[in-house]
């Protein structure tokens, strides 16, 4: 089956692809999400860690070799980082997890209970809804 192209194509910055781009942004969140350093992926790669934050960045353009060798340290099918491309383009959501979010969701993961997982998440989607009263304490 032929690659789809998302309808509206995101404004082109002549030094970033976005393609490559959204690649190495899902390569960062599994990383963190594993509790992964850049030093042990780099390591696993066979790469510096400052060539990682290259590539992380979307600075450094991600060759299928190191991808596929991210693939397997990262222990996911190559088609993972190609998960939700064209939705995160064609509803122009580019905008990747923070850290605090990706490390909040790897606990959230090894919670023991699926029942006190599933509160806490509960509890999450309750205190997202509330009105915001630019008041804190």
């Amino acid at each position: 089956m032929p690659c789809q192209q998302p309808s509206v194509l995101p404004i082109a910055d002549e030094d970033v692809d976005w393609v490559n781009l959204h690649v190495c942004q899902r390569m960062k969140a599994r990383r963190i999400l594993r509790n992964m350093s850049q030093e042990r992926l780099a390591k696993a790669l066979g790469i510096s860690y400052q060539q990682l934050q290259r590539y992380e960045s979307g600075k450094s353009r991600l060759p299928c070799s190191m991808l596929y060798r991210s693939a397997l340290a990262l222990n996911v099918p190559v088609t993972y980082f190609f998960d939700a491309i064209l939705a995160d383009h064609t509803q122009g959501s580019e905008q990747e997890p923070d850290k605090a979010t990706l490390l909040a969701a790897r606990n959230i993961q090894r919670l023991p209970d699926d029942d006190m997982r599933q509160s806490l998440l509960n509890l999450i989607d309750d205190l997202a809804c509330l009105p915001r009263t630019g008041k804190r304490s």
